[in-house]
């Protein structure tokens, strides 16, 4: 599936995976009769990948009621599911920016409006001043004067309140839009950065070649068998906890990431080798000794652990070479018995 409902979507399944999904989507986009076209087949193909629960949960239910699979209701899953709700909530905030700043400018040219009809009167009522040798007429243009500064004033007062209220709104706009960024950012699952957002940090730090950076794969033992045997509802929760003890040990200080799947990567800023083995092997203990259980039954999940790989930045290293190290360092852990942490 993509990586974690990211935004935009980052799909990383191994070829035959993907072969696979292609394999079993193709015969359900005909057999519903959609046409073949990029958003149908990304829907079906999650569908298919069997990791986004809530997008195949929404077509189970509709095909046990025997109900259409329309183009609008693959739409539908199809921004909510895989673009996880973006567009829309991108929509509705340019909608409202759009919102605040016509009503800016409409109270603006108001208040100008106004000010050059008062400017106005009272280059007439200069002139009658000049001429004015009546006392009673004189008070009457002294009154006029009075009342159109204080409907200058007003306009002034309720044009101060109407920006008072826009710079409010655009504050709320401003967090919404950067909600947004952060959503775009994070996996939904676990609450760590996405493939995407990860993708974009490593490339960045591959550029500066002033900092020490040491990055860590981790891979989950078993874990299709740990959702065969339990669910992916446990699976998930798996993940979660997992991403939790990679918090707790990135801090403030590192990066953590789900790079796909049960993988996650920790990218470690100025540490030496043995540092970023010792922090990696901190994350594997804590995990082969965490006895997780069932939420329900209180059954215990057996013991679950996790295999690393590590690499450190070099002098021109690229993202793919770096993380093509750890992935080589992350196999031989696996190929040594897994529940290990090796360097390469």
């Amino acid at each position: 599936m993509s990586s974690s409902n990211s935004f935009p979507p980052v799909y990383n399944e191994p070829a035959q995976k993907a072969s696979e999904n292609l394999r079993q989507a193709l015969p359900l986009i005909n057999k519903h009769r959609t046409p073949v076209n990029p958003v149908n087949y990304a829907v079906w193909y999650e569908y298919v990948s069997g990791e986004n629960q809530q997008l195949k949960k929404e077509i189970d239910l509709s095909l046990s009621r025997n109900e259409p699979i329309t183009p609008t209701l693959i739409q539908s899953l199809y921004e909510q599911h895989v673009l996880s709700g973006m567009p829309e909530r991108l929509e509705k905030a340019n909608k409202g920016i759009k919102l605040v700043v016509d009503n800016t400018l409409k109270n603006i040219n108001k208040a100008e409006s106004t000010a050059n009809e008062c400017v106005a009167e009272l280059n007439s009522t200069q002139e009658l001043l000049n001429n004015c040798s009546d006392i009673n007429i004189l008070k009457s243009i002294v009154q006029d004067i009075v009342t159109k500064t204080q409907t200058l004033t007003s306009t002034s007062h309720e044009l101060k309140q109407e920006l008072e209220q826009s710079s409010i709104e655009m504050d709320k706009l401003k967090s919404e839009l950067e909600t947004i960024k952060e959503v775009a950012r994070t996996d939904s699952l676990t609450g760590l950065l996405n493939r995407g957002a990860f993708d974009i940090e490593l490339r960045n730090l591959c550029i500066q070649s002033d900092i020490t950076i040491a990055l860590v794969l981790f891979d989950l033992d078993h874990f299709k068998n740990l959702n065969d045997s339990f669910g992916h509802i446990v699976g998930d929760r798996v993940l979660q906890f997992f991403s939790s003890v990679l918090m707790d040990h990135a801090g403030s200080t590192h990066i953590a990431a789900r790079y796909g799947g049960e993988e996650m990567a920790l990218l470690l800023f100025n540490v030496s080798q043995q540092q970023a083995i010792d922090l990696a092997d901190s994350v594997r203990k804590k995990l082969a000794t965490s006895h997780l259980k069932q939420k329900d039954s209180d059954d215990s999940l057996g013991q679950i652990t996790v295999s690393a790989g590590i690499s450190l930045l070099q002098m021109g290293d690229t993202p793919n070479s770096l993380i093509n190290r750890a992935d080589l360092a992350l196999y031989k852990s696996k190929d040594n018995g897994r529940n290990q942490v090796h360097v390469n």
